[in-house]
């Protein structure tokens, strides 16, 4: 426990570095090696340290520089995290490679940003954050590898990395991957993603070259978390046994034009698809493992012009307006539930029929959930089949 509190006491630390450097007065700041650092105090929860307030003091500094180390201790005060004073930019830098000390904690706001000449750094094991926007727009990077002890990735931290294709991490800590941390990272095609994960965040993966991905069982994803990933042909949702519902956020996977399979947990709490969610996977052609889905949001499968069939549970509540429009090969709505209730509890609940493609034919279990149908507006061919499956 107390070795949680310390982490989470200077990841805090670490994230607000801009808002201590603003009230610097009461901090020591030196220059060693035209490389600036910032000394706080021993507190009752920390000893005293240091951070690296900006690897370079000027432009002038970073001309010609290619290899940058940064030491363990300053004056034996250890270096334990590296952040950028907003006044630098980086976008000049010549620096290709980095080396980091294993004194370091956490990587920190924006303190590597726009390095595009960056093409090697090795994180050390005693890292656990990386913070916003870190290694943003280093274009350079190829490749990386995260730490084991890695327990967050911050907002944005490698977004816009256009040629970074591979992401090592073999870890079973890390629990969090912030928003946008990997948009538009278009090379990359793998990342492995631990059983520890607990959320992905907004954009996290948006218009990444993700090819397949494995979601941890209860883990959240945020809204639209693997948008436009025109790579991604298929996605497991892992089991999870606990009480805590899966949540999806809307537009998670839409857009995802080469995406063929979803498979959904054999074993879980009830969820919702949410709204628009697969919208645009065109090439989608089949959802497995329906059975706990309670709700479908408005056009969660809009333009899925290849899926062929679709299962609605028996626990359905309601199936949002256009939820099947323009899904012109679907030629089976399998319909479990033998409560018409998900038809009839709002007005607007059974507006999808009049969407539906006019080839679908929609089985049901009773005759009484056919005349719900009829009675709803379906104009669908529909089937009484009582032992639908």
């Amino acid at each position: 426990m107390k070795k949680r509190i310390l982490f989470l006491f200077t990841l805090a630390f670490a994230l607000c570095a801009c808002c201590l450097f603003a009230s610097a007065k009461t901090f020591e700041t030196r220059t060693v090696d035209h490389v600036v650092y910032i000394f706080y105090p021993a507190t009752e929860e920390l000893p005293e340290r240091c951070s690296v307030m900006s690897l370079f003091d000027s432009e002038e500094a970073m001309q010609g520089v290619t290899e940058l180390t940064i030491p363990a201790e300053i004056d034996g005060v250890p270096v334990t995290s590296i952040f950028k004073d907003t006044r630098l930019s980086y976008i000049d830098a010549e620096v290709e490679t980095v080396h980091l000390p294993d004194t370091l904690q956490s990587i920190s706001l924006d303190a590597f940003k726009s390095m595009r000449s960056l093409k090697e750094i090795e994180i050390p094991s005693s890292v656990t954050a990386i913070g916003q926007r870190a290694f943003l727009g280093c274009t350079g990077l190829t490749e990386i590898t995260l730490p084991d002890g890695l327990i967050g990735l911050g907002k944005g931290c490698f977004k816009d990395c256009k040629n970074l294709a591979q992401v090592q991490y073999s870890g079973d800590k890390l629990e969090k991957i912030g928003d946008y941390a990997f948009a538009r990272c278009g090379k990359l095609e793998t990342l492995p993603l631990p059983a520890s994960l607990q959320s992905i965040g907004r954009n996290a993966f948006y218009r990444t070259g993700i090819k397949s991905v494995r979601i941890p069982g209860g883990c959240v994803l945020g809204t639209s978390a693997f948008q436009s990933a025109t790579k991604l042909k298929k996605v497991v949702f892992e089991d999870r046994t606990g009480k805590d519902a899966y949540y999806i956020g809307p537009n998670a996977f839409s857009g995802c034009s080469k995406l063929l399979k979803v498979y959904f947990p054999k074993e879980t709490a009830p969820f919702q698809i949410p709204t628009t969610a697969f919208a645009g996977c065109a090439k989608l052609k089949g959802v497995y493992r329906t059975s706990q889905v309670t709700a479908i949001g408005a056009q969660a499968f809009y333009g899925c012009k290849s899926l062929t069939s679709f299962t609605v549970s028996e626990g359905i509540t309601s199936i949002g307006t256009y939820a099947f429009e323009n899904c012109t090969g679907l030629k089976k709505l399998r319909v479990l539930a033998t409560s018409s209730a998900f038809l009839t509890a709002k007005k607007q609940n059974a507006a999808f029929l009049q969407t539906m493609p006019a080839g679908c034919k929609v089985y049901v279990k009773t005759a009484a959930m056919k005349q719900a149908f009829v009675n709803a507006g379906c104009t669908n061919k529909i089937i009484v089949k009582a032992n639908l499956k």
